[in-house]
């Protein structure tokens, strides 16, 4: 079997075991050679496989420093108290999975919240130990998001949440969700009634409220909250040509969604190109997301974005993306790791240490989840990135 044709084999291997299908490669697609871990490690760049066949990755930093790194959707969890040089072994955090991690800035506390589960796993201790606790999840107005209502909001997928930092809604837990109207599910012809939320709390977890919709055909969104007190969302699009990510605001702490627009420097990957019912449709990819913590930024809006470099094609080259001005541009990338690669979730420290986990493979998709650390002076190939800052508005 000739390079192209194995390639596309085990590509196609890949995705019936992940239960999806996967259409025929586009022309514009070739497989990159076999990844070299030497020549893609740099000074300043450490990548570590923590998790064997697994897949869904969330990343989150503890109040205390701690490094949690969770798969299968929040079930499974390593623990890192050095910065991310060494990690603990796998501990079960969820048994039901489809969770997404938080950290409640105010308390301290680590949650992993399983909307369709109406219920919440709960750390005091920095993710050492956990314990169960019932929530209550309120549907937005259209009837969608708590888990009796038909249309269960999902987070599985979606990037890690965040603890609102000023402004009316300062303490204010929200992180990213999903819906799937009608029926809750992924059949290909309601995807234009799909559409991402977020999920808030104002009681410290006990109670959500599912927020208004973001944009139709969108799904496993990402957030981010800005010094201004505006909220960044960042949409995966399951139906589009542009292969653009979608873009939307919120000005009052997460409800209301606002201003959409598509990203003009943030692409994604097309696979695995089955939509039925359009010609080209950009399947798109789960994508990571986090402002670096003002402390390490003297308050700036410094962002961090991750996901396949591909844009139309399929899963390969994990980057990142740095932003310095809130958004509006994203003038920084870097190649992470150059072979097959998919979803992923990022984290950073007080002291501007950043965290990419993400599925990774050497010869086909899924083969383990790795953990990448680097900074921004890696980022920027020892550029200053200081320098890259607008003016703020003192100076």
């Amino acid at each position: 079997m000739n390079e192209p044709a194995r390639w596309k084999s085990l590509l196609l291997a890949a995705w019936l075991v992940a239960g999806a299908g996967l259409g025929p490669a586009r022309a514009a697609d070739k497989p990159p050679p076999a990844a070299d871990e030497k020549k893609i490690a740099s000074a300043g760049l450490e990548i570590q496989d923590l998790f064997q066949k697994e897949r869904i990755p969330k990343i989150v930093v503890a109040a205390d420093g701690s490094v949690l790194a969770f798969a299968k959707a929040c079930q499974l969890l390593r623990r890192s108290v050095d910065g991310g040089r060494t990690w603990s072994e796998v501990q079960e955090v969820a048994p039901s999975g489809r969770g997404n991690a938080i950290v409640d800035d105010v308390t301290g506390d680590v949650l992993v919240v399983c909307p369709r589960d109406a219920c919440l796993w709960r750390s005091k201790d920095h993710g050492k130990t956990w314990r169960r606790e019932t929530i209550v999840l309120k549907s937005n107005l259209m009837g969608h998001g708590a888990p009796d209502s038909g249309v269960p909001a999902d987070v599985a997928a979606s990037e890690s949440g965040i603890t609102l930092s000023g402004g009316k809604h300062k303490g204010r837990l929200l992180m990213p969700a999903r819906v799937q109207p009608p029926k809750g599910n992924n059949d290909q012809e309601y995807w234009p009634f799909n559409c991402n939320t977020a999920l808030y709390s104002d009681d410290r977890g006990k109670t959500w409220q599912t927020a208004y919709p973001v944009q139709s055909g969108t799904g496993e969104g990402t957030l981010a909250e800005l010094s201004d007190g505006r909220i960044y969302y960042n949409s995966r699009c399951h139906m589009a040509v542009d292969h653009r990510r979608r873009i939307a605001w919120s000005h009052d702490g997460g409800h209301m969604w606002t201003d959409w627009e598509t990203s003009q420097d943030l692409f994604e990957v097309g696979q695995p190109f089955y939509f039925k019912y359009g010609t080209k449709p950009s399947y798109g990819c789960n994508a990571g997301l986090v402002r670096v913590p003002p402390a390490a930024t003297g308050g700036r809006d410094v962002l961090l974005f991750s996901t396949p470099d591909q844009p139309g094609g399929h899963r390969f080259k994990m980057t990142v993306w740095a932003s310095f001005d809130g958004a509006k541009t994203w003038p920084v990338k870097r190649l992470v790791w150059e072979g097959p690669s998919a979803y992923s979730s990022l984290a950073a420290g007080a002291d501007g240490s950043a965290y990419l986990l993400f599925e990774r493979g050497r010869k086909k998709l899924y083969e383990t989840i790795a953990v990448a650390r680097f900074d921004l002076d890696w980022l920027t190939q020892g550029k200053d990135w200081r320098k890259m800052l607008p003016p703020s508005s003192s100076e």
